[in-house]
């Protein structure tokens, strides 16, 4: 008992339906018994002499039974809705106290609404509950005029409003019940599916081996996964527990000084920033790790922004595996590089020769031409493995003078070919680069073009100004590139499908570092291809005069 009513007095500070069945069935029972005290307060208060007349103390008793059957039966362990025997037994004594009274006392049949409300708002069978309250009702009212043989027609009908009055009520709140279980379960299911996305998100977070950080948006941790959580502890000078994020080792990739504050990934998450494959250190010595972090703002309803989620990817691994492949792939671009270069220089000797026959000669050319196309394979792949960790060297050069050069650097391998070879830049293109890297952009350009046109065929180099850019197109006539290999002919090691049915040598790079250095340059490499038409390749680079 005592615990029913620590429950009850509880209740300002827990929801209705987290109550036990007993405490509930009290609650449910309670406005009528306050209200009929009420009555007893009311009659003692125009002293109307009511507590004399039996009829008047019987209900006031039998109402307090009903009370006391509330609390003490264990209503859980009886059939299902076994409690709701007590409203329909609260039509009597509501009965009674309203025939005891009915001559100083109106209206109050009007408690008949109490037991209806429990009835109704029970979501038990309402199309049962509701003519069964109003049945009550009608007993309730018409019972008195039987029992006294006063059963006039005139008499019943004027008792019918508050039976309809009752039955409206009741009506009500079943509709009103019936809609709060509706939106009730609805509410349940949507914290259930809640509960289990957190449930599978917390998993997911601390399953993944990527480290995971969300921020608010005033740079406050939100969320930071197990694997964060460790990259956070390598980035900790010594002897800090948790520090904040100016006091972090974070370096730049291949910098041995600490990032600026407005450089850092948490710095420019919280700020809105957007991000991708950023490269970071995180702590120093023999322990740091090298991470590849992104960043995304989140944003909420009203779309404003809510915070910021970042992903960090231990990349250390990969980098030093990366670092050793073209330290290796440079080494051995050297060693080939002496070799070759004694193989042309012996080449061009034998061909001056004068004591070589014809087939001599002939032969000769064709190691010399071969040596000259292994030497080039050499320096692109010398050229991919140097190109992420040299600086270019930029200098004032003039594009249509490097695309003459080429031209004429390229013709005999034009006539060998069978191939006209034609160049239009009069005009002085002046650009800003590294003039090692913009030759052998153009000379791959030249070179694929001609590699790739049939004999009796025709490549068109031009070298023209549009607008702020220095434009140089190389046209040709040859086997074109297939749709579907248009999207990767830039990446390295690829080549079209096209150039490996043919069996045209090459090694997948040259148009890769074209447009890296290109790109280096501010500026941009396209293609248009048909498939057996041609293609044109064209290079945009900044003049000089628009980069001042």
């Amino acid at each position: 008992m005592g615990n029913l009513l620590e429950k009850i007095v509880l209740l300002g500070q827990r929801r209705f339906h987290e109550l036990n069945l007993r405490a509930k069935v009290v609650l449910s029972q309670l406005p009528l018994n306050a209200t009929m005290l009420l009555v007893c307060w009311i009659a003692a208060a125009v002293q109307i002499g009511e507590f004399t007349d039996a009829g008047f103390l019987g209900a006031q008793a039998m109402a307090l039974l009903l009370l006391a059957a509330c609390a003490l039966i264990p209503w859980e362990r009886l059939p299902q809705r076994s409690f709701l025997v007590i409203p329909l037994l609260d039509f009597i004594p509501v009965g009674i106290l309203r025939a005891s009274t009915e001559d100083v006392l109106q209206g109050l049949g009007l408690l008949a609404v109490f037991p209806m409300m429990w009835l109704a708002g029970s979501g038990y069978r309402p199309a049962v509950m509701v003519p069964l309250g109003t049945a009550a009702t009608f007993l309730m009212v018409w019972t008195p005029h039987f029992a006294e043989g006063n059963s006039g027609p005139y008499k019943l009908t004027a008792e019918l409003v508050t039976p309809f009055m009752v039955m409206a009520i009741g009506i009500a709140t079943a509709v009103m019940t019936a809609s709060g279980m509706i939106q009730r379960s609805r509410v349940e299911e949507l914290l259930e599916r809640t509960e289990l996305r957190q449930r599978l998100l917390d998993t997911v977070l601390e399953t993944v081996d990527v480290g995971v950080l969300v921020l608010d948006p005033k740079g406050k941790r939100l969320i930071m996964n197990a694997r964060q959580r460790e990259l956070h502890q390598i980035a900790l000078p010594d002897g800090v527990d948790e520090g904040r994020e100016p006091e972090l080792l974070v370096y730049g990739e291949n910098s041995d000084q600490l990032a600026p504050l407005e450089r850092r990934p948490a710095y420019r998450a919280r700020n809105g920033e957007t991000f991708t494959h950023n490269v970071f250190r995180l702590g120093a010595g023999a322990d740091a790790r090298i991470v590849s972090v992104s960043a995304r703002p989140f944003r909420g309803v009203s779309g404003g922004q809510e915070g910021s989620v970042l992903a960090f990817s231990d990349v250390t691994e990969v980098v030093k595996a990366v670092r050793a492949r073209d330290r290796f792939v440079a080494a051995m671009s050297h060693e080939f590089r002496t070799p070759l270069t004694s193989l042309l220089g012996y080449a061009e000797l034998l061909q001056e020769e004068p004591c070589l026959t014809a087939s001599a000669r002939s032969d000769v050319q064709v190691m010399a031409r071969n040596a000259r196309h292994l030497n080039k394979m050499v320096d692109d792949i010398l050229a991919a493995a140097t190109s992420d960790v040299t600086e270019p060297v930029r200098a004032p050069i003039d594009l249509a003078r490097l695309l003459r050069e080429e031209a004429t650097s390229s013709a005999p391998d034009a006539v060998n070919r069978g191939i006209t070879l034609q160049v239009s830049a009069d005009d002085p293109l002046p650009i800003l680069g590294d003039q090692t890297a913009i030759v052998r952009t153009i000379a791959n350009l030249v070179s694929n073009a001609l590699k790739y046109s049939e004999t009796g065929g025709t490549v068109v180099v031009t070298g023209k100004q549009e607008g702020g850019w220095a434009v140089c197109t190389v046209e040709d006539r040859g086997i074109g590139i297939a749709p579907e290999d248009l999207q990767r002919v830039f990446t390295r090691f690829q080549r079209s499908s096209a150039a490996v049915r043919s069996g045209i040598p090459g090694t997948g790079l040259g148009l890769a570092l074209a447009r890296e250095v290109a790109v280096q340059h501010g500026g941009s490499l396209d293609v248009e291809s048909e498939l057996g038409v041609g293609s044109v390749f064209t290079l945009r680079l900044p003049l000089r005069q628009s980069s001042r």
